[in-house]
């Protein structure tokens, strides 16, 4: 056992089309939850993000069950709706998108994106539960998993730079019954899939990293690429480490745009043969796209023994000996060409291609002389073999100064399931060292946070600025609302360590206040250009924490007395000191209040955070 470590630690990756889940123990190694309910005996890895739902609004079916609802869900005139896709609408921006561009599927509005994430994974906890208790033998024993130190870990897409996702996500995680259900369970935020990927990159591939080397993770996934550019810090096999080189970043590029292409080519056929439609069973589109076998020539497509000059897909409700050669239908079969496969495929390998080169140009305009040696492809979409070979291609045939001449395209070992592993082993490798030795020993900041202060105003730094009077020194006078910047967009994070802001709150000798507020700001800005005053532009208001320290006696803050002069009379006051401690991860802030020199623990909560509204929505570039 590790001192510290809880009894069980569950890693979740919930995808844009399917969900992950792993978990372990300090004395076990990482298991793969694949008793899914409705995959029978096939021991499915990961199961479809999917929801049926009845004409009333309650949840019909999950998952795997989802296919015995597929005559009715989806269907015109049929009494049930299915929900699929629903996690990459709590991003605003991306359902106005798909709205604008007149996808039916989508959520009405991101609170119902939200409801469905939540519907869904208060189902994936309740099998997690189910399944980890029937494992370790204690299913029906009482109420042992309520007093089980479980600890659930989440990964969240690069693409969300807003606090106001993250937060939005926290919530759903909560109500879906993670982190709530004994006194010893948390769930929490962790690390973003390009680090997740990044990290399983480094612990689990047959690649021999050596100290320095360059390498690109590109997590492909159904609905979004991340992007992951890190450098070998620590070669060490049992504890290896690395550094991010830029900030994670992705783009809106997965196999679910693979499926709307080949559901709109389908479409195109249809509309310039309508005198086939009494022919054609209803929805043709998304049932050829949802089909076994349409599935099956994605996922294979690129490898030798799948490639050939025509693909027939077959169409379930149609008569065997059904042709009509404006369709491309042959005895109940549509056929598509090699080409037209190919042409679902090509834009997001172009889409990538371009993120890849945005990375190696970074490198190039930031006068860094590393060069890539691996390119490392995971998820759903990453492990397509056409991919591979087209980037491997691409990059062999067009070389630039930040890659290798030999620059490797690998796939991941076990792409599809490279977040809930790397998850996992991040934690796994804390454990193991005390909690000193993270395997991302530092990452990038992707935004500059700040506090508000006030500083003691001199008139060649504050002009205009707002002043207030010093209370207990007369000739002593304050510029207010100025920013103390605590990290620097670019800068360098680690994530074992706090960033510590100290207080010093002068008290009168009657005054009894323990509780005050302070404000956190946040900035995209170029670090060069930002502003050192709120009345300046570009800053935005992202939470306001609340530090209480009731509880804490008069004796135990600083007593100062100011003598007085012949003008002015002496005065005493007290001094409360006390440090808030920051932790800057990749999609969040977490808080603690120290007095002392120690955590502060009262009988309450002694630190609270108030998110603004506004600030929080602000999207990083």
């Amino acid at each position: 056992m590790y001192p510290n470590s809880p009894d069980i630690t569950v890693s979740v990756d919930l995808g844009t089309t399917y969900t992950g889940v792993a978990w372990m123990t300090p004395r076990t190694p990482i298991q793969v939850i694949s008793d899914w309910p409705g995959s029978g005996d096939r021991g499915e890895r990961k199961v479809p993000t999917t929801l049926v739902y009845n004409a009333n609004g309650t949840l019909s079916s999950w998952g795997f069950m989802c296919a015995d609802d597929e005559l009715e869900a989806g269907v015109p005139g049929g009494g049930k709706i299915r929900r699929e896709f629903f996690k990459i609408f709590m991003d605003a921006d991306t359902l106005a998108d798909a709205q604008q561009q007149g996808l039916t599927s989508a959520p009405q509005s991101v609170s119902e994106a939200q409801q469905f994430v939540t519907d869904f994974l208060r189902q994936v906890y309740a099998h997690i539960r189910e399944s980890i208790e029937t494992q370790i033998g204690r299913r029906g024993v009482g109420d042992d998993w309520t007093d089980l130190a479980v600890e659930f870990l989440f990964s969240v897409p690069t693409t969300w730079t807003s606090q106001s996702i993250v937060n939005s996500f926290k919530k759903v995680i909560r109500e879906a019954g993670f982190g709530i259900e004994g006194p010893k369970h948390s769930a929490q935020v962790d690390l973003t899939e390009a680090e997740a990927a990044a990290v399983a990159t480094l612990k689990t591939s047959a690649v021999s990293f050596s100290m320095g080397s360059v390498f690109l993770t590109v997590d492909a996934g159904g609905g979004t690429t991340d992007l992951a550019l890190m450098q070998v810090t620590s070669s060490d096999v049992a504890i290896p480490q690395m550094a991010s080189l830029h900030a994670v970043n992705g783009v809106g590029i997965g196999a679910t745009l693979i499926d709307r292409l080949f559901m709109r080519l389908v479409s195109q056929r249809l509309d310039a043969c309508p005198d086939a439609a009494a022919h054609i069973p209803p929805g043709l589109p998304l049932r050829l796209a949802r089909s076994h076998q349409f599935r099956t020539v994605k996922h294979k497509f690129g490898e030798r023994a799948y490639m050939q000059a025509l693909f027939r897909i077959p169409i379930e409700g149609l008569a065997y000996n059904f042709s009509h050669a404006g369709l491309g239908i042959e005895n109940g079969k549509m056929v598509f060409t090699l080409q037209e496969m190919q042409s679902l495929f090509d834009p997001q390998i172009e889409g990538i291609v371009n993120r890849i080169l945005g990375e190696l140009e970074w490198l190039r305009t930031m006068g860094h002389l590393h060069q890539v040696q691996y390119m490392v492809l995971s998820g759903g979409l990453g492990s397509s073999a056409y991919v591979r070979d087209q980037l491997q291609q691409r990059f062999l045939a067009h070389q630039h100064p930040n890659a290798s001449d030999q620059v490797a395209i690998i796939p991941c070992n076990d792409p599809q399931l490279v977040v809930v592993r790397g998850l996992l082993l991040d934690r796994q490798q804390r454990w193991e060292s005390r909690g000193a030795t993270s395997v991302l020993s530092t990452r990038i900041a992707r935004a500059s946070y700040g506090v508000i202060v006030q500083e003691i105003y001199v008139p060649a730094m504050h002009s205009n600025e707002d002043i207030r009077p010093d209370p207990f020194e007369p000739s002593k006078k304050w510029a207010v609302n100025q920013i103390q910047w605590l990290i620097k967009k670019g800068d360098q994070v680690n994530p074992n360590a706090f960033l510590v802001k100290s207080f010093q709150i002068r008290l009168a000798a009657t005054e009894t206040t323990r509780a005050w507020n302070s404000q956190i700001v946040i900035s995209h800005k170029d670090p060069s250009e930002l502003p050192s005053s709120m009345k300046q532009d570009g800053t935005y208001m992202l939470c306001e924490v609340k530090s209480n320290l009731e509880g804490v006696q008069q004796d135990q803050l600083v007593k100062v007395n100011k003598r007085g002069t012949c003008w002015s009379r002496g005065v005493t006051f007290y001094i409360c000191q006390f440090d808030v401690r920051v932790i800057v991860a990749p999609a969040d802030l977490r808080f603690e209040l120290w007095f002392g020199g120690q955590k502060f623990s009262g009988n309450h909560e002694p630190i609270s955070v108030d998110w603004n509204h506004e600030g929080s929505k602000v999207k990083g570039t």
